[in-house]
C-alpha cells in the first residue's frame, strides 16, 4: 500500500499525529436554523449540511486544521443509508459521503505543507442499530456501509475510520464493507477502529477490553483505540492494556471530560491545558502516537494537544506494518502472517476473551451442543426449542467449558437456518465463545453473521480437494476465526502418524501462504475409536499421540483440538468415562492443548483406579500379550470386564431450581433468565397463589435483583433483556389464569415515553420499555424524533401517570426543557423523566426542573425509571401525591430536589465521594430477609464478665490457633518470588522459617515473654432497626425486661444498599418481642511486657529479631482473639460445628462471627471507648488514646455473632 499517511505515522521520527476535535459540538456552537438544515424535517441531520450549508462544515475544518490538527475527519458519521433513512435521505449516502470528503481534502490542501502534512480520515459511525441485538442483520450492515465507503473512496479520503463503535458485530460489518470496496477498486487505504467503551467499562453490548482486541487482532487495520463516552481518565486503564497487548497503532480520542449541561448547552470541565495534560504519560510512558478530541473539545482543545505533540515522543511499541513485517525503532520480517508481538492468541465472546493457551489446562471445547452426536439436541431442533438447547449451553459453561461447539447438521433441516437462530441465541445468553461446527461451509458462514465475538471453524480438510479447504479459511480471514484442521486429504481419514503429519504439514504451508498464522491454526489429529476389537482399529489412538508430538516438534505455534470421546465408541458410560480421561491425560502430555469433551465426563487422573490407569494405558497404546498367535492379555477385554456392572455418576446436578420451593424458583428464573421448566413452576404456584400475586411478588421479586445487578454493574444489557423476556413469557403463560379485572389494560400504572425530535437514538428508550412493560406496566412507546404535539396528543387520548422523554445529543437536552414548558402551557403536570447520555443531574434538577410545573426527575438508567414508578403508583392510591409538591407524608423521603437530589445522582453516576447534604438522610431501617428471626436463641453460662490471666490460659493452646500465613508471610514477609515453585518455597520454609518459628515459641514458653489476658462475657441485649441496645447484665437478676430496662449504649450499624441488604442489627432478636438476646464479648492482650521486650530488641539494634518477636506478639494475640471466640461458641452450644484444624477456622467454618470496630460492618471506631467501657477492661491494663489507638499494640476487642448467616460483609 502506498499511503502518504502511513508514512508519516511510521517515519523514523514516529510523530505524535493529532485528530481534529467534536464535529456535532462545533457545528452546534454555530447556531444553525432549520433552513440551514434545508427545512426543519432535517434539522438535527448533520450530514445533509454539505449539502445545504457546507461552508458551515467547511468552517469546523479548517478551524481545527488552523489549531494544528494533522487528520480531520468527514462530515459522515451517520451517512450510511440506514441512518439516513431516518431522514428520508438514504438515496443520498454515496453522494453525501463523496461531496464530505472532496469537501474536507479541498481544506485540507489550504493547509498541508511538506513538513507538516494533512490528512482526511473518512468516518463511518456506528449507526442506530445493534446487529447482535437483531435490530439489523449483518448483511443489511454491510450493504449500508458499503454504499458509504464507496463515497468515501472515490471523495479522495487518506484514511479510513470506523469510530464510536458500540456492537463488535457492526465493527465485522463495516470492516468487511471497506474491504469489499479496497477489493472492487484495486487499491488499500489505511485503517483505523475506533471503539466506544461506556462509563461501566464494556461496550455498549458488554465486549471489555480483552474481547474487543481478540475480536479485532485477525484484521489488516493499521490503528486501534477508544473515543467518546468518556474523559482520558476513564479510557486509562482500556488504553494502557491495548499499548501492553495490541499489535497496531494506538489511538486516544476522548472527551473533554463529562459535560455540565446548562441551559441545553454542554459544558465540559476538561479545559485544552488539562486535556493535553491527561494525554501526556498515555504517549510518552505507554506509546499511544494517535490523540484527539470528541464530545465537547473545541479548537483551543486540538491546539493545545497539537503543540503538546510537536514536543513529545510516544514509547517505542512493537506494531505491524504489514501481513508478514513488523517495527519497533526498524523494520523486521516475520516468518509467518500476523504477527503476535504482545499479543495473547484467543477466541472471545461478544463479553471477553478466551485464550486458547490455558493455564494448568487445556482449551475444553463442550461437545454436547452438537445435532450429529446427541439424539435430545436432534429431538430438540425439531421441535424448534431453542430454550433446551440455550439450557445445554448454560449446563456446559457451569461444567467448565472454555468454548462451546455448536453443530446443527441434521439431515431434512435447514441447517443454516438453524445455525443463525441458535448462534444468534447463543452469542447473548452465554459468556463463552463459539466453536461452529459442520461440514458445509455455508452453515459456518451463517452462525458467523450473527456472533460478534471471536469464533473458531470446525472443521476443514483436502477431502472435497483445495476448494473447500480454502473456502473456509476464506472464511476465517473474513470474519477473523481460528480453524481446525483435520487430517483428512483426498485418499481418506490418515490412520498413521506419519500420514497425519504429512497432511498437517501441506496445511501449514497452504495456510501461512494465504494469510493465517499459526495461532490461529487446530489440527485434529483424529482420535478414531480403539474400542472396537477391529485389528486396523488398535493403534489409532498410539497414531494420534505420536503425530501430535511430531506436529508439535515440527510444525512451531499451531494448537490442536481433538475429539475425546470418539476413541471410547461403544463402550459402557462408565468405561468410557475412565477410558477418555487417560486418553485426554496422555495426549497433553504429548503436547495437545485442545480437546473437545464434555467437562462433567472427564475424571482426575487421582480419582483413577491405578489398575484401571494401566490398563486403559495398554489399550491406548497396544500393549497386549500374545504367546505366539495367541492374545493371552487384552486390555479392551479386560476394561470391558471391570466395567461390567457399574454406572457412570452425574459430575453434576441437573436439579439445582428443582430443589428450591417454587416461591424461590420462580424468582430465580427470572434472575438467571432460564426457561426451561418456567411453566411447570408456574403450574405449581398456581395451586396456592392467583396470578396477579404470582407475578407481583416472585417474579417481580426477581426482575428487582436484575435491576440491582445491573444498577451496580454485574449483569450486562444482553441478560437484562433475558430476564425480560423470561419475565415475558412467564407473564404471557399466567394471562388466560387472570380474571378481566387483574389483566387492566393499564396495568400497574401507565407511562409514556418517546425520543424528542430530531434525535434518532432509541436503544435506551426501547430499554425503558422492555424493563417496565415486564415489571407491569403499560407502555406507551411513540418511538423517535416526536415533536412535542405528538407527545401532547398521546397524553391526551392515554392519560399515562408519567412521561419519559429521551435524547442523545445535547440539542435534545433543550428540545426536553421547551417541551416542558409546553406542557405548562397545556396543563400538563404529571410527573417528566428525563433521561439521555447528554443530561446531568445538574441540568435536571435545576434548569429543567425551574421550567416546569410539575416535577422532573433524572432517569440515569432505565432501572431508575422503574424505582420512580413503584413509588409513584402506591403514592398515587394512597393519596400522598401532589403533582406540583411531588410525594408527600410517608413517601416524602423519596422526592427528588435541589442540591440534594444532584449530588446523589452524580454520586450514582461518577462514582463520586459522598458530600455531606443540609438535608437529612434517608435511612434504610428495614430488616433483612436473608436473615432468618425464628432460631433459636441461646442462653449463656452466665451473664457480665470473666477475666482470665496467664496461668488460665494454655499457651499451647494458642500456638494452634496462630495464623502462619498472616505471620510467615503478612509480618515475616516471607513471600514466595514468582519465579519459585512451590515445592522449593515450601523447602525454603522448612530449611530457614520454621526453625525461627519454633525458636521464637520455645523463648515465649520459658522467658515469659508475653502476659496474655483476656475479659470476655455476655450481655443483654435487643435490636430495633439498624440498632443494637447493649443492657446492664444486672436487668437478668433483676427480673427486667427491654421494655420496662433502659440501654447502656446503643451502637447504630451501616445496613448495604444491595445484595442482601444485611446489617449487624439482623442478626440480634428484635425489641419488639420483648425478649433479651445475648451479645458475647471480648478484649484480648498480650500486656505491656510483649511492647516493652520489642522496644529493647529495637534499641539494641536487634531489628531481625525485632521483627520476628513483634509480629509473633501481634498474631499471638489475634490467636488470642481466635481462642476466646472459639470457647464463647462452645458455651453457647455450638461445638459440635467447631472445625477440627485452624485452617477452617481461619476460614470462618464454624457458627457464626466476630466483628471488631472498623470493620466495614461496623466502621465507626469511636464505639470501642463505650466497648471498653463495658468489659472494664482496665482491669488488665487495656485502654484507647483520643486517636483511637489501644494499648498495649499487641491488643484487639471484639463482639460475637452466633447466627449462622453472621459472616464477614461490607456495608
Amino acid at each position: 500500500m502506498n499511503s502518504a499517511f502511513l508514512t508519516r505515522l511510521h517515519s523514523p521520527e514516529r510523530p505524535v499525529i493529532v485528530f481534529d476535535g467534536a464535529m456535532g459540538t462545533n457545528i452546534q456552537s454555530q447556531n444553525l436554523t432549520a433552513e440551514d438544515f434545508g427545512g426543519a424535517e432535517y434539522e438535527g441531520c448533520n450530514e445533509y449540511l454539505v449539502h445545504t450549508k457546507p461552508e458551515a462544515i467547511a468552517k469546523v475544518h479548517r478551524d481545527f486544521l488552523a489549531a494544528g490538527a494533522d487528520v480531520i475527519e468527514t462530515d459522515t458519521f451517520g451517512s450510511s443509508p440506514f441512518v439516513l433513512a431516518e431522514y428520508g435521505l438514504q438515496d443520498m449516502a454515496y453522494d453525501l459521503s463523496k461531496r464530505a470528503a472532496e469537501l474536507a481534502k479541498q481544506c485540507a490542501a489550504e493547509f498541508s505543507t511538506p513538513e507538516k502534512p494533512r490528512f482526511v480520515a473518512g468516518s463511518i459511525g456506528p449507526g442506530t442499530k445493534l446487529p447482535t441485538l437483531g435490530h439489523i442483520t449483518y448483511d443489511e450492515l454491510k450493504e449500508a456501509f458499503i454504499v458509504q465507503a464507496q463515497g468515501l473512496f472515490d471523495g479522495g479520503v487518506d484514511l479510513f475510520i470506523i469510530e464510536t463503535c458500540q456492537d463488535v458485530l457492526q465493527i465485522k460489518a463495516a470492516l468487511n464493507a471497506v474491504e469489499a470496496v479496497f477489493a472492487e477498486k484495486g487499491e488499500r487505504r489505511p485503517l483505523m477502529v475506533s471503539v466506544t467503551m461506556e462509563i461501566q467499562g464494556t461496550m455498549l453490548v458488554g465486549t471489555d477490553i480483552s474481547g474487543v482486541l481478540s475480536i479485532l487482532e485477525p484484521y489488516p487495520i493499521d490503528i486501534l483505540g477508544l473515543n467518546c463516552a468518556t474523559g482520558p481518565d476513564r479510557m486509562a486503564e482500556h488504553i494502557k492494556y491495548l499499548t501492553e497487548n495490541a499489535p497496531f497503532v494506538v489511538s486516544c480520542i476522548p472527551n473533554a471530560g463529562l459535560p455540565e449541561n446548562i441551559g441545553g448547552h454542554a459544558h465540559y470541565k476538561l479545559t485544552p491545558v488539562e486535556l493535553q495534560m491527561s494525554l501526556h504519560k498515555f504517549i510518552e510512558d505507554w506509546g499511544v502516537q494517535v490523540i484527539g478530541g470528541c464530545c465537547g473539545t473545541r479548537p483551543s482543545h486540538i491546539k493545545a494537544l497539537a503543540e503538546a505533540a510537536a514536543t513529545m515522543k510516544p514509547k517505542e511499541r512493537k506494531v505491524r506494518i504489514g501481513e508478514n513485517a513488523w517495527m519497533n525503532g526498524q523494520v523486521f520480517e516475520s516468518e509467518t502472517p500476523r504477527p503476535t508481538l504482545g499479543y495473547t492468541p484467543s477466541a472471545a465472546s461478544i463479553y471477553t476473551a478466551q485464550p486458547y493457551e490455558q493455564d494448568n489446562s487445556f482449551l475444553i471445547v463442550g461437545e454436547r451442543l452438537n445435532a450429529s452426536g446427541s439424539k435430545k439436541v436432534r429431538e430438540l431442533l425439531n421441535a424448534d426449542d431453542w430454550d433446551g438447547l440455550i439450557a445445554i449451553a448454560k449446563s456446559q459453561v457451569k461444567e467448565g467449558a472454555h468454548v462451546l461447539d455448536v453443530n446443527v447438521d441434521y439431515v431434512g433441516r435447514d441447517g443454516e437456518r438453524d445455525m443463525k437462530e441458535l448462534v444468534s441465541r447463543l452469542v447473548t445468553n452465554v459468556t463463552l465463545p463459539l466453536m461452529l461446527d459442520s461440514t458445509e461451509w455455508q452453515k459456518m458462514e451463517a452462525g458467523l453473521k450473527v456472533a460478534g465475538g471471536k469464533c473458531i471453524l470446525n472443521s476443514t480438510n483436502y477431502e472435497d480437494g483445495d476448494e473447500r479447504f480454502f473456502k473456509v479459511l476464506e472464511l476465517a480471514k473474513e470474519y477473523g476465526a481460528g480453524v481446525v484442521i483435520g487430517t483428512i486429504d483426498e485418499e481418506g481419514m490418515a490412520r498413521t502418524a506419519e500420514k497425519k503429519f504429512q497432511i498437517a504439514q501441506r496445511a501449514y504451508r497452504d495456510a501461512l501462504e494465504f494469510g493465517i498464522p499459526p495461532h490461529e491454526i487446530f489440527f485434529d489429529t483424529l482420535a478414531l475409536p480403539i474400542s472396537t476389537g477391529i485389528e486396523e482399529d488398535r493403534e489409532n489412538a498410539k497414531a494420534t499421540i505420536e503425530s501430535i508430538q511430531m506436529i508439535r516438534e515440527n510444525l512451531p505455534g499451531v494448537h490442536f483440538m481433538v475429539g475425546v470421546s470418539n476413541i471410547s465408541f461403544g463402550l459402557s458410560p462408565a468405561a468410557r468415562i475412565t477410558l477418555n480421561s487417560m486418553f485426554l491425560h496422555e495426549a497433553t502430555i504429548a503436547g495437545m492443548d485442545g480437546a473437545i469433551v464434555s467437562a462433567a465426563k472427564i475424571l482426575p487422573i487421582a480419582k483413577i483406579d491405578p489398575e484401571h490407569q494401566k490398563v486403559c494405558c495398554d489399550l491406548i497404546y497396544d500393549r497386549r500379550g500374545f504367546e505366539g498367535d495367541i492374545c493371552t492379555y487384552d486390555p479392551l477385554t479386560k476394561l470391558t470386564e471391570l466395567f461390567e456392572g457399574v454406572s457412570a455418576k452425574d459430575a453434576r446436578s441437573n436439579n439445582t431450581l428443582a430443589d428450591l420451593p417454587v416461591e424461590e424458583r420462580l424468582k430465580q428464573h427470572i434472575i438467571d433468565g432460564e426457561r426451561i421448566g418456567l411453566e411447570d413452576a408456574l403450574k405449581i404456584a398456581l395451586e396456592s397463589y392467583a396470578p396477579l400475586h404470582i407475578i407481583n411478588t416472585f417474579l417481580l421479586d426477581g426482575m428487582k435483583v436484575v435491576g440491582e445487578l445491573f444498577g451496580s454493574g454485574q449483569m450486562q444489557l444482553p441478560f437484562v433483556l433475558q430476564s425480560a423476556e423470561t419475565m415475558k413469557s412467564a407473564v404471557a403463560f399466567l394471562e388466560p389464569f387472570m380474571e378481566k379485572t387483574e389483566s387492566d389494560d393499564s396495568g400497574k400504572g401507565k407511562f409514556l415515553i418517546a425520543t424528542v425530535k430530531g434525535d434518532v437514538h432509541d436503544i435506551g428508550k426501547n430499554l425503558v420499555d422492555i424493563i417496565l412493560t415486564n415489571n407491569g406496566y403499560k407502555v406507551i412507546n411513540l418511538g423517535i424524533k416526536q415533536p412535542v404535539d405528538a407527545i401532547v396528543d398521546a397524553y391526551n387520548q392515554h392519560k399515562p401517570d408519567c412521561i419519559a422523554m429521551s435524547g442523545l445529543l445535547v440539542k435534545s437536552t433543550a428540545f426536553m426543557k421547551e417541551n416542558l414548558e409546553v406542557f405548562n402551557e397545556k396543563g400538563i403536570s404529571v410527573p417528566v423523566i428525563l433521561g439521555g447520555a447528554a443530561l446531568t443531574p445538574k441540568f435536571v434538577y435545576e434548569d429543567c426542573q425551574n421550567a416546569y410545573n410539575g416535577q422532573v426527575i433524572y432517569g440515569r438508567d432505565a432501572f431508575a425509571d422503574l424505582t420512580f414508578m413503584d413509588r409513584l403508583m402506591p403514592a398515587k392510591k394512597d393519596g400522598h401525591w401532589s403533582d406540583t409538591e411531588g410525594f408527600q407524608g410517608e413517601f416524602a423521603q423519596f422526592n427528588q430536589k435541589g442540591r440534594k437530589a444532584i449530588e446523589q445522582a452524580e454520586r450514582e453516576l461518577n462514582g463520586e465521594p459522598e458530600k455531606k447534604s443540609d438535608e437529612p438522610e434517608v435511612i434504610d431501617l428495614v430488616r433483612s430477609e436473608a436473615v432468618l428471626i425464628d432460631i433459636p436463641r441461646p442462653m449463656p453460662p452466665f451473664w457480665g464478665t470473666k477475666v482470665l490471666n496467664p496461668e488460665d490460659l494454655s499457651i499451647d493452646e494458642l500456638f494452634w490457633h496462630l495464623d502462619l500465613q498472616a505471620l510467615i508471610v503478612g509480618q515475616w514477609q516471607f513471600r514466595k518470588p514468582k519465579d519459585q515453585s512451590k515445592e522449593e518455597y515450601d523447602a525454603f520454609l522448612a530449611e530457614k522459617v520454621y526453625p525461627v518459628l519454633d525458636r521464637w515459641k520455645e523463648r515465649i514458653r520459658t522467658e515469659n515473654l508475653l502476659h496474655p489476658q483476656l475479659i470476655y462475657g455476655y450481655f443483654p441485649c435487643t435490636a430495633e432497626g439498624n440498632s443494637i441496645y447493649v443492657y446492664d447484665p444486672a436487668v437478668i437478676e433483676q427480673g427486667l425486661t427491654p421494655e420496662t430496662a433502659t440501654p447502656l449504649v446503643t451502637w447504630t450499624f451501616p445496613r448495604q444498599k444491595s445484595l442482601r441488604r444485611l446489617c449487624i442489627a439482623d442478626f440480634f432478636r428484635p425489641i419488639a418481642e420483648n425478649q433479651f438476646d445475648v451479645l458475647p464479648m471480648q478484649a484480648v492482650t498480650m500486656g505491656h511486657v510483649a511492647t516493652e521486650v520489642a522496644q529493647e530488641l529495637f534499641k539494641a539494634n536487634n531489628y531481625t529479631e525485632y521483627l520476628y518477636f513483634h509480629g509473633m506478639a501481634v498474631q499471638m494475640a489475634e490467636a488470642l482473639a481466635e481462642w476466646s471466640h472459639a470457647r464463647i461458641r462452645r458455651e453457647l452450644g455450638y461445638s459440635d460445628l467447631e472445625p477440627d484444624n485452624i485452617r477452617d477456622m481461619l476460614a470462618q467454618r464454624y457458627q457464626g462471627s466476630r466483628y471488631s470496630f472498623g470493620y466495614p460492618a461496623c466502621p465507626n471506631v469511636t464505639d470501642q471507648f463505650k466497648q471498653l467501657e463495658l468489659l472494664d477492661t482496665e482491669r488488665i491494663g487495656m485502654s484507647m488514646d483520643e486517636s483511637e489507638q489501644l494499648y498495649p499494640e499487641q491488643s484487639t476487642t471484639a463482639f460475637v455473632v452466633y447466627h449462622s448467616t453472621a459472616k464477614y460483609f461490607s456495608a
